[in-house]
């Protein structure tokens, strides 16, 4: 056993590994039964697959915090993060002023296929057994595009029955940083993030690509405006152009994020590297060099793997595997034109966005979305297809050691990544209650 439920407060990861899905959905039902006057368990709804959605609710205030963990299958941090919540909580009374919800996986379909990911301690143990759905399959985001999946509806059904104050998505990356997008500003918050971060020797990031065109009050602390996550999503293959077709509440507006906002609350996405990257050495490139760089890099990396991509497709079933190849592709084309600085990238030069930190979140995206799409399409094959199975295999080993070379990423323990996450809720809702 990883975890522990026991608690005033006890460790809640006793080794430095993820839990298991049967280990989180244990711990929660110890939980309930080593503290009934307190805890109790119950089952949303199931998924496409038939697995059951659970949900962890400690207290009986009459305000609710909802924590979602599992929003995508290849991020395992929160669920250690939710069993070192659920210890403080019940450890500490002064916690209990509200009732707290833990969503434990909102897409148990796709951790079950991405779960030998969670025993990875290297890039390319990582990437040998990598799963991130397409974007049409992903809950969180799938209302985004029209797409009506019931992990989607059981997540927002759940958030009208609550009704947050706050809701916690909690997610993580391979390489890079830690950061906060929040759909509010609370002035109180990224005082205590930066200090967690720093003692538990975790960098910030306040370049990451998902957060481009947000503004950033405090360092790696986030604001989310729904228009500018429109405008750069359409460019990284999770929205498309309007055809006119969709459905006309699409858009970045109809995620889980925003709706907490219908009832008075707002949605905070707490991000945490699985390991971190060195610090930038490279503040003083030519930011126009950088990105024509970083375009060529996405444009040459495309069309390797699209020439296998074309080669084997006829052959191939229609899996989640498969289908997920398409959504990171779609985003090289995407991205290379956008940061052509003799094309779209023009608009980035001139904005005054090209930070050192803004670069080297660029060029992280440059090397990651190759290497997903590659490990998505070799995990796709079948024995049938030996012939191209051998060079994705030289190009995923050639690609994950020139990305370990550029950014040597240290391995942050599962115990740093889960309290960090747990310290940023916790703050959160410090810095909520003053801001209301």
């Amino acid at each position: 056993m990883f975890t522990d439920a026991s608690t005033a407060a006890g460790k809640a990861v006793l080794d430095d590994r993820y839990p298991a899905l049967h280990d989180l959905a244990d711990a929660a039902h110890q939980f309930a039964a080593r503290h009934p006057n307190m805890c109790r368990v119950r089952t949303l709804g199931t998924s496409r697959g038939g697995r059951p959605l659970l949900l962890l609710t400690i207290g009986h205030a009459t305000e609710h915090v909802l924590v979602v963990s599992g929003a995508h299958a290849d991020e395992f941090s929160g669920r250690a993060t939710v069993l070192e919540l659920a210890h403080r909580i019940l450890a500490q009374p002064a916690l209990h002023t509200v009732t707290w919800n833990f969503l434990l996986c909102l897409d148990p379909d796709g951790a079950f296929i991405a779960e030998d990911s969670r025993h990875a301690r290297t890039l390319k143990q990582y990437f040998a057994t990598f799963y991130r759905p397409a974007a049409e399959e992903q809950p969180e985001w799938a209302p985004a595009i029209g797409a009506d999946l019931p992990e989607s509806r059981i997540l927002l059904d759940l958030i009208d029955e609550l009704r947050p104050r706050l809701q916690f998505s909690l997610h993580s990356t391979d390489i890079g940083g830690t950061f906060v997008q929040a759909t509010c500003h609370l002035p109180g918050l990224a005082e205590p993030f930066a200090k967690s971060a720093a003692a538990l020797g975790i960098p910030v990031d306040s370049g990451s690509f998902d957060t481009f065109w947000l503004q950033e009050p405090g360092p790696g602390v986030f604001t989310m405006n729904a228009g500018e996550i429109d405008r750069q999503e359409s460019t990284t293959g999770m929205l498309t152009a309007s055809t006119g077709d969709e459905d006309p509440a699409a858009g970045v507006q109809a995620t889980s994020w925003f709706v907490p906002q219908r009832h008075g609350g707002d949605t905070l996405i707490i991000e945490v590297p699985v390991w971190a990257s060195r610090p930038n050495s490279q503040g003083a490139a030519d930011p126009r060099i950088h990105l024509a760089t970083c375009s060529d890099h996405l444009r040459d990396r495309a069309r390797q793997i699209t020439t296998l991509f074309d080669t084997v497709r006829p052959h191939l079933a229609d899996t989640p595997l498969l289908r997920a190849a398409h959504t990171p592709l779609t985003a090289m084309s995407q991205l290379a034109d956008q940061w052509d600085p003799n094309g779209d990238g023009k608009r980035l030069l001139q904005s005054g966005l090209m930070t050192p930190a803004r670069l080297e979140g660029i060029e992280l995206w440059a090397h990651r979305l190759p290497i997903r799409t590659a490990a998505l399409l070799r995990r796709a094959l079948t024995p049938d297809n030996a012939d191209s199975a051998q060079p994705l295999d030289i190009l995923l080993h050639d690609w994950c050691a020139r990305y370990e070379k550029r950014f040597e990423p240290t391995w942050i323990p599962v115990a740093h990544q889960s309290v960090h996450q747990a310290n940023t809720v916790l703050a959160a809702m410090e810095a909520r209650m003053h801001v209301a």
